[in-house]
């Protein structure tokens, strides 16, 4: 753009109108072009403000997060002549999206530092026409009702979530353009209820960000009771294909196995062909549908086909326990173990060594994969099966992370321009799952990003992921430098396993990379521990780290046969104020007499200050530097397992089992 079109702007532009064109020449000269693509955040509440923005071409939409709700609401849309952005370094007092493709011209504080010097006069006058838009801006009162009538209606969003949800909580996820949804709410101060609706809408629509628009009691009781009930069988039928195929599996075990003709004990001298027919025949595929299907049911994570003495075992993983689900005759074993290699493209001749292959079932339009792997034991071939449902991927950070400041926290870490973030914990602790969402979150076509893994356990649509192959000497270092040389943005490194791995991760950090990985520590402080125990220098870890995820996984209790109950002495251990309601599962059908329905996360995010830099530099120890982050406002695994427990979300007896309680 031109001076001339420039300036041809600026007088378009009212709050520069009362400049002279001699004002406006030098005005123009301090200014920068920017275009910013559709749903991207100009500026965001909070971060300082250090420029202003003038929109040349394209339309924004300012929004402020609503502290008692603690959600973004729309205040404002600017489009053309329109400016927006504080100059002062305080805190931006809004974010700015760009609705469309939007061109404006942007006034830094470094060029206005100069300019207030060199032209006085009109930095004055500049200065005084700003802040006046700002405030203006700035007292914007949140949007009032709106009538629901005058909104425009998406019957597939408005069917993504449950009717219970609708009905419960009084809200209607009504629209979706552009990556966002807008929701219409009854009370926007439930942050509760906009939580949960937010996180079963992220289901369907994992990157989409939220809008809220206040409509009345009474047009959503209207609208429930009439033009509602037409969009119930919609949202049926999305779940029909999959609840079908599971049922039908339900209760046919006893039957198939009448079809077979049982011996004592199996044959493990059979031969191949008689294995490869009696695995291809209808009872044998039966049954092993039935066993993955049940699976499926009951939530599982995990298959084990475990061969015993004189019989079968076939557990299931659920919500991190093992639970026995049948005990098959040993004449199954050799089909059934057969049946699982063919399907998963393993050779069926091979029993002495392990082996590991991948299925693919699609049920109606969801698609699960299955990590087969199996193992000589002394009874013949263990097997299990890793069930890799796609759609934990899209969970998306709001379902994940249940508590609101530590998910900013978490959201601010993953948009850094460059560093290594680690996440840490124990084994089905869910930390592929955190990394994925993060990743997704920060994933467009703009961003080059690559993954190595061992093994790749989820397809993630427009990345690039490589999995290591340590028969070749393709390990994580090896793909890790290679990636190095493909100009990437972000890196993830399924794990830092050793120094070579951690030295060049640190390297891609140090030279403008965004580094996502694994390490196995105990929780978040004792990460830099471990990191210098496997040869890293204290001062590149202080250098290159933005911060440390730890987690764990904890099984939430049952929203069906949750009850209330008193217990003292528990209040007392754990250091909580007398009265606190403490909740726990009675066992009811839908949990399977557990008390306990899915699993819920607990996490402790440590994030770099200069503090902890010196810390880590000096060598100081993992307690030091835990009591600096606590100082520096750092909620630990304790204090997270405790705000679940408040929250009814979790019992007693699991934040014994997750963390140490020290009195």
């Amino acid at each position: 753009m031109s001076y001339r079109d420039r300036i041809t702007s600026l007088k378009k532009t009212e709050i520069f109108r009362e400049l002279s064109d001699d004002e406006l020449v030098k005005f123009s000269s301090t200014l920068q072009e920017r275009t910013y693509p559709p749903n991207t955040a100009i500026v965001r509440e909070g971060t300082p403000g250090n420029a202003t923005f003038i929109i040349v071409d394209g339309k924004v939409e300012i929004r402020r997060r609503d502290p008692r709700s603690d959600f973004d609401v729309a205040i404002a849309t600017l489009d053309q002549g329109a400016c927006f952005g504080e100059i002062s370094g305080s805190p931006s007092s809004a974010t700015v999206f760009a609705v469309a493709s939007t061109k404006v011209l942007v006034l830094k504080k470094k060029d206005f530092d100069v300019l207030l010097n060199e032209h006085h006069t009109l930095s004055v006058s500049l200065s005084r026409i700003v802040a006046e838009h700002i405030e203006e801006i700035k007292n914007r009162e949140l949007p009032g009702t709106i009538p629901l009538d005058t909104l425009r209606f998406d019957d597939a969003v408005i069917a993504c979530i449950p009717e219970q949800l609708v009905r419960r909580h009084r809200i209607l996820p009504i629209s979706y353009a552009n990556g966002k949804i807008i929701l219409a709410v009854v009370d926007p101060h439930d942050v509760t209820a906009i939580d949960d609706v937010k996180r079963a809408v992220n289901e369907k629509y994992p990157k989409a960000f939220f809008d809220l628009v206040i409509i009345t009691e009474t047009d959503f009781a209207n609208f429930i009771n009439g033009e509602y009930k037409s969009l119930l069988i919609k949202q049926k039928e999305a779940f029909l294909d999959i609840e079908s195929f599971v049922d039908s599996m339900d209760h046919i075990q006893s039957d198939i196995l009448r079809e077979f003709d049982f011996e004592e004990e199996a044959d493990e001298d059979v031969g191949i062909p008689d294995i490869e027919k009696e695995a291809e025949g209808a009872p044998i595929i039966k049954l092993t549908n039935s066993i993955i299907a049940m699976a499926l049911k009951r939530g599982a994570s995990d298959i084990h086909i475990e061969p015993m003495e004189k019989e079968v075992r076939v557990r299931y993983r659920i919500d991190g326990d093992l639970v026995e689900e049948m005990v098959l005759p040993k004449r199954i074993q050799l089909p059934l173990v057969s049946r699982m290699k063919i399907i998963s493209k393993l050779d069926i001749t091979e029993r002495r060594l392990p082996q590991d292959g991948r299925i693919n079932i699609k049920i109606g339009k969801k698609s699960i994969d299955f990590r087969v792997s199996t193992i000589p034991a002394k009874f013949g071939e263990r097997i299990c099966t890793r069930i890799l449902d796609k759609s934990n991927t899209r969970l998306g950070l709001d379902k994940l992370i249940t508590h609101a400041p530590v998910r900013k926290l978490v959201r601010e870490m993953i948009r850094k321009p460059y560093g290594i973030i680690y996440v840490t914990g124990p084994t089905g602790s869910g930390k592929t799952t955190t990394l994925y969402s993060s990743l997704a979150e920060i994933n467009d076509p703009r961003t080059n990003i690559f993954t190595v893994e061992d093994p790749i356990e989820y397809d993630l649509k427009g990345i690039n992921q490589v999995q290591v192959n340590h028969d070749i000497g393709l390990d994580f270092a090896r793909v890790l430098r290679a990636f190095l040389r493909q100009d990437p943005d972000i890196i993830l490194v399924g794990e830092t396993r050793d120094g070579e791995t951690a030295k060049i991760a640190i390297e891609a950090a140090l030279t403008g990379h965004l580094v996502f990985t694994t390490v196995h520590a105990n929780d978040a402080p004792s990460t830099f521990m471990r990191l210098i125990e496997i040869g890293i220098e204290p001062f590149l870890i202080s250098a290159s780290v933005v911060g440390v995820i730890a987690q764990r996984l904890v099984r939430r209790i049952c929203e069906k046969c949750k009850e209330v109950y008193q217990d003292p002495a528990a209040l007392e251990y754990l250091g909580l104020p007398k009265g606190t309601k403490l909740y726990r599962g009675k066992g009811c059908g839908a949990c399977g007499t557990t008390g306990y329905k899915g699993r819920i996360g607990v996490y402790e995010v440590l994030v770099i200050n200069e503090e902890i830099m010196r810390l880590i530099t000096s060598g100081a120890d993992t307690l030091a530097i835990r009591n600096a982050a606590v100082k520096n406002g750092m909620k630990d695994l304790k204090e997270y397992c405790l705000t679940l427990l408040k929250e009814g979300l979790v019992s007693v007896d699991e934040v014994l089992r997750t963390v140490v309680i020290q009195n």
